[in-house]
């Protein structure tokens, strides 16, 4: 055991180093979060009266009670909660909130769309092809949704080439077929699952500087 911890204790060292350092994950997870949740609750506040009426329309909408109230809910855990996330303030608080407005989002807006939030148009390089092969739930209806997406795609392409300037049209992107799964939403749960349960970290967010002895964590020198 002895020559294994040798060759193991430069790695070791490296790790109590990097300890020191570990305020720069939560930080980094709120930088990028901060941004996609400010912008989609400011898109609610300035879409207000549609919103509300589409989350309670049960025929073209979602069909969920107290819509107004819900509509308020939603822009109050993005928008404000998006600048908490900001500022690393009541971090916890307003990460379990926005985690259930993702959870209520995958539940009632993405779920019947399966995992992917953009359809893929090729089976062979889907991650479905290698879930089909263990039988996964679910696998083989999205492959035969990426032939028929990739058809349509293909189609698509065509017209455009055919009737439009496609290199302009494409210049800053390709055109690709949205499927609108739990794909973001989920990825987003599990990074505000960090914040949830570690906090905004040390000396960046302002819940450290109102009570530093939450996060406070002694180093090897």
């Amino acid at each position: 055991m002895k020559p294994l911890s040798f060759l193991f204790s430069p790695f070791q060292a490296l790790i109590a180093r990097l300890e020191s350092m570990d305020f720069l994950a939560p930080l980094l997870i709120r930088l990028y979060l901060a941004p996609i949740f400010i912008s989609a609750g400011w898109n609610k506040v300035t879409g207000f009266e549609d919103i509300v009426q589409w989350f309670g329309n049960s025929e073209w909408g979602l069909g969920l009670p107290f819509p107004f109230l819900m509509t308020v809910l939603v822009i109050v855990a993005e928008l404000v909660g998006g600048f908490a996330l900001l500022l690393g303030i009541g971090t916890r608080g307003f990460s379990l909130m926005l985690i259930i407005t993702m959870l209520v989002a995958m539940v009632s807006v993405h779920g019947s769309q399966g995992w992917f939030a953009i359809t893929p148009t090729n089976p062979d390089t889907s991650i479905a092809t290698v879930m089909n092969g263990f039988g996964f739930w679910g696998s083989e209806a999205s492959l035969a949704n990426s032939q028929e997406a990739g058809v349509r795609l293909e189609r698509a392409r065509e017209i455009l080439q055919t009737h439009g300037n496609y290199e302009w049209l494409t210049e800053t992107g390709n055109f690709v077929i949205l499927n609108n799964g739990i794909e973001f939403a989920a990825t987003y749960t599990l990074m505000l699952l960090v914040t949830l349960f570690y906090g905004g970290g040390r000396y960046v967010s302002v819940d450290y500087w109102l009570n530093p002895s939450k996060t406070q964590r002694h180093y090897p020198n």
